[in-house]
């Protein structure tokens, strides 16, 4: 527990957000054994009630949130994990900085905004039905169901939920050309869409595509290897996300993939040939061939770990 102490100085407990999913996060590493931990914790913040928060202790179930989400918070913080350390000032007026900007009338605009687009994400979820559609098609999944919403009777949408901290924030829309957008306001930063495989010794993988999320999920089944898959939606997204596991990465003539994959730090992968992606690779090559290339990639990487231990 002394890592995670560490760590949670670089966390401030004043946004009910953050608060809960660092919670989330305690719970699901220590059970019960945490729950004084996360108290003290959250009573630096001037809103705490002890009642308020013994009850949305008892609340966690276990939502996905894991420990190494409170580490990567932290890391965002600055934090290092080289033993005990303590936040600098600079630090915590940085982190105070941030949290007086979201409670200025600007911050509160925004938030107020993003409310109004999770509201809407959640009523265009509601409007769809299961059935094929031509994006899907396009990738090699066209007998796959998806989300698909209809605003207009020529026009449907496969819509993919985006949520951050086990709560829908918004929605991606694809049309039939595969042109992609997010609803105005929305918030898309930190938010993702997960395949989850469930069960134990579950390994987070991290993508920037919907498509990509698909490819890996049948190569990784064929692997019978557990997962938790999180689609990111852009390089920039995956790269303040990715703390765990590995990175399947797009290879972009910009870069932008790779520098995204080597920024987070983990073990990545990358189809050679530029402008393409893991989809891509998967519809050239099929399932069999891409699962064997990662198993590759995967027996590379324990051979190499292992060397350096």
């Amino acid at each position: 527990m002394n890592r995670t102490a560490s760590a949670l100085q670089f966390i401030s407990p004043v946004e009910r957000d953050t608060w809960v999913s660092i919670g989330m996060a305690i719970k699901s590493e220590f059970g019960d054994a945490g729950r004084d931990m996360w108290m003290d914790w959250s009573r630096q913040a001037d809103s705490f009630k002890e009642l308020d928060a013994r009850s949305v202790w008892r609340s966690f179930r276990g939502t996905g949130v894991t420990i190494a989400s409170l580490f990567h918070e932290a890391k965002q913080n600055g934090w290092r994990d080289e033993g005990h350390q303590r936040p600098t000032q600079e630090q915590i007026n940085a982190q105070r900085a941030a949290v007086a900007e979201r409670a200025s009338k600007e911050g509160q605009e925004r938030i107020r905004i993003a409310h109004k687009a999770a509201e809407k994400a959640k009523w265009i979820m509601d409007q769809c039905v299961s059935e094929r559609h031509a994006y899907l098609d396009s990738k090699g999944f066209g007998e796959l169901d998806g989300l698909v919403w209809r605003p207009a009777p020529e026009s449907n949408l496969l819509c993919i939920p985006m949520s951050a901290n086990g709560k829908c924030v918004g929605v991606q829309m694809i049309d039939a050309r595969g042109a992609k957008k997010f609803l105005s306001g929305q918030i898309t930063s930190q938010a993702e869409y997960c395949f989850d495989a469930g069960g134990l010794n579950v390994t987070d993988w991290w993508v920037e595509g919907f498509a990509s999320g698909l490819s890996l999920r049948v190569c990784l089944h064929a692997l019978k290897l557990r997962y938790r898959i999180h689609v990111c939606f852009s390089a920039g997204n995956l790269k303040r996300m990715a703390h765990s596991g590995y990175v399947v990465a797009d290879n972009d003539a910009s870069l932008t993939g790779l520098n995204a994959a080597r920024a987070t730090g983990l073990p990545y992968w990358m189809p050679d040939q530029e402008g393409t992606d893991i989809n891509d690779f998967h519809k050239l090559h099929g399932t069999f061939k891409t699962s064997q290339v990662l198993r590759k990639w995967l027996q590379n990487i324990a051979a190499e770990q292992e060397y350096y231990a």
